[in-house]
Order: structure tokens, then sequence, then C-alpha cells
């Protein structure tokens, strides 16, 4: 039997770590390479990973779109303009045009935005679209699929509500729990942390935190991992002008013993999609405080403490009660569900239904 042709468009593979660029290359890692022969379409910034081919285009990188000059052009209304991330899908494809012309594929999944999928569509030729919702469902991106791939069931039923002809499957995203270790004993410290681990954006929330954390006790110090527009703010906010927060930069490998320095995890995040860091913190046994929402309580389980993050007091509770819970063995089985063997799975599934 022929392998199945996957091609995988992921402007950034290799150079951010984000939730989506962390995805895919657990992906692209692990993929079946008796079942499909995968080709990654990427900026020439990427690193190849073994078991794919990897197609390397040239795009301007966002970074270099968010200073200078080009800052005068999002002082525009936003119609007028293609956002920083519009800009480096757009060129990336503009310039991989060729190679989609020349190549068929059986099955293509875009991760760079409308863009991708726009291209994709117009030299998919004979392939199948399949739509992944790190974003959740985005009616434009659907339009161009033939397939969604939700990662909560509260997805899934946003897509069928905007696009109610679109297939759907709920595969949540997968987690590698044998990189995450419970500590065989935790010494009782005078100071207890909490980490959140997430890019200093917006729409993180970390606001919702500090606000939350500076309502503890003095002895409650907050471990920020991440990088991002928002830590000049964050730096003034009370709670870091207390000394009372550490700001970190860490890569993906060095996180395992970051979340062993912790005592509880949180991430406000009420928009978050899926939320990774909160099954690796589950798969450390850490206790997890997140937004009461359908995706959290999917992701995090029964064993999380949830609370309205808008609500500073509510947010503190549930932190005073996740520092002051006791060891549960459930955190960690929750986080097994979602191995990567299992999720994988699943695509494959869906691979072979979608290719006769």
């Amino acid at each position: 039997m022929a392998k199945l042709k996957l091609l995988i468009i992921a402007p950034r593979y290799g150079s951010l770590g984000r939730g989506v660029e962390v995805f895919v290359r657990e992906f692209v890692r692990r993929l079946d390479t008796d079942f499909l022969e995968v080709t990654v379409l990427s900026g020439p910034h990427s690193e190849a990973a073994k078991g794919a081919k990897f197609e390397f285009s040239k795009l301007l990188c966002r970074e270099r779109t968010e200073s200078g000059l080009w800052r005068l052009l999002y002082r525009l209304p936003s119609r007028l303009y293609l956002a920083s991330t519009d800009i480096e899908s757009l060129t990336l494809m503009l310039n991989s045009r060729v190679f989609l012309r020349d190549n068929n594929f059986d099955i293509i999944m875009p991760f760079g935005g409308i863009w991708s999928y726009r291209f994709a569509s117009f030299y998919k030729k004979s392939a199948r679209i399949i739509a992944v919702g790190h974003a959740g469902p985005v009616l434009s991106e659907l339009h161009h699929s033939d397939f969604f791939v939700a990662v909560t069931p509260a997805d899934a039923e946003l897509a069928r509500n905007i696009f109610p002809k679109m297939p759907i499957k709920v595969i949540p995203n997968g987690v590698d729990t044998c990189r995450f270790t419970e500590p065989i004993s935790k010494e009782v410290r005078p100071v207890k942390v909490i980490l959140c681990s997430a890019a200093l954006t917006k729409g993180k929330g970390h606001e919702f935190l500090f606000d939350a954390v500076w309502k503890l006790d003095s002895n409650t110090r907050l471990l920020c991992a991440g990088r991002g527009p928002l830590k000049d703010e964050l730096t003034s906010h009370p709670l870091s002008r207390s000394g009372r927060v550490d700001f970190l930069e860490l890569t993906p490998e060095q996180m395992p013993d970051l979340y062993q320095t912790a005592d509880a995890f949180s991430l406000a995040s009420p928009m978050e999609t899926f939320g990774l860091v909160f099954l690796e913190a589950l798969a450390c046994g850490l206790p997890v405080v997140a937004h009461d929402g359908p995706r959290q309580r999917f992701v995090v389980g029964e064993t999380g403490f949830y609370c309205n993050v808008h609500d500073c007091c509510s947010y503190a509770d549930a932190l005073r009660h996740a520092l002051q819970s006791a060891p549960d063995i459930r955190r960690r089985k929750h986080a097994e569900a979602f191995q990567w063997d299992r999720v994988l799975m699943q695509y494959q599934k869906v691979f072979a239904s979608l290719v006769p």
C-alpha cells in the first residue's frame, strides 16, 4: 500500500515555542513514517526533524514587522492592513507557489493562518485540507477546509454552530508525560511558589493573576516563565515592585525542572483554547487553578480549582485552596489520558478515512 502524502504548513516551525509550534514539532517527530510521507513547508529558520522532508521558503518574520517604520502601519484601521502574522504567512506562501504547483499531496494541514488556507485551497488539486483548531473554529479557515479537528468538545460545538456541514472530530493536543515527573517528596517551605508559563501577551490574562496573588500572604511568590511585550507593564505592577515576582525565559527542555520548583500552577487566560501547560503541570502533580470555562474543565479535569479570574477575590481564594491542597494521584492520571500515542492514533484514523 502506497504511503499517504501529508503536507504540513508551519511558517515558524522550530523557531518559536508557542503552543502551535510545540504541537507541530512533536506531531512531526512522532508520526508513523511507514504510513505517511511527511513534508513540512516552513521558513528557512527551521530545523529539520528526522523522518520528514522539509521545504524551506523565505518569509518576512513578524519580529521585523513589529518595530521601526512598520509600527506606523498598525496605527491604521485594521481593515486597511495585514497583521504581522498575516504578513509572515503571506510572504511564505507567495514564495512557495512553484513548490505547491509542482507537488501533489493527499492531506494538507495548514498552521499559518488564513493565507496558508487560501493558498492550500487554490493549489490542493485532489488533496483534503484538515483544519486543526488551535485558535478555535475560524469561519474563514473552515470555508477552505474539508475536515475540522476540534481540540475540545466545546470547540466542536462551536464549529457545528457556525459550519453545520463540516465533518468534525474531537482530538485533544498531546503531552509526553514521560518528560515530567512528580517529586518523590517535597519539603515544607515557608515560601509558596505559584508558576505561570505563558507568553507575556494580553490574551494570557497575567494581569488577573497578578491582582489575585497580590491579595495572598506576602510569603507567596509568583514565577512567570515566558517572554513578550507585556513584560514592561507587568514589572510595574505592585506585586512586582514588592519583589514577589521572578521572570524567566526558558526553553521547552528546561521546563520539566521548573515545574518541580512550584507548589501550584495557574494560567488565567479566559479564552485559552487548550493550554498544554495545564497538562504538563498536572503530570508533575501540581494543583492547577484555571478559569471556570468548558475548555479548561475538559483539559484540567476533576482535580482542578476553578474560579472567575475576572474576580480577583474569587481567583485569590482558588489559589489559596490550591496551595493548601494535598497530593492527588488523579492529577497525573488525568494528564496520562492525553498521551501522544492515543492522539496520533486518532489522527491516523482521520487520514485513512479521508483518502480512499
